[in-house]
């Protein structure tokens, strides 16, 4: 399952989807999906988050041609909005409620 080795670090049960993905360069990417779970960023939670799994490695392979660091996943929009996000590129930080 190359791309998904997040599922194992993170202690994910994971389906596979029918449905397919585009974004980040890429389209007709294989998704899967875990349900039931709780994502903490900080003091912050939610329970009973659905998370769409991709296979990064694309975007991975760029990062380490930067030698920037590889990347786990990337907080959507949905989670923005729950946690009613402010962005505060300057200092580099997100505030959630």
């Amino acid at each position: 399952m190359c791309g998904f080795e997040s599922i194992d670090l993170f202690l994910l049960e994971a389906k596979k989807s029918k449905t397919k993905a585009a974004g980040a360069g890429v389209t007709g990417m294989e998704i899967q999906i875990s349900s039931n779970n709780q994502l903490q960023l900080g003091r912050w939670k939610i329970f009973n988050s659905e998370i769409i799994l991709l296979d990064l490695s694309h975007v991975n392979e760029a990062l380490a041609q930067h030698k920037s660091k590889k990347v786990h996943g990337i907080i959507g929009a949905d989670v923005l909005l729950k946690g009613k996000a402010i962005i505060d590129y300057y200092n580099c930080c997100l505030y959630l409620r």
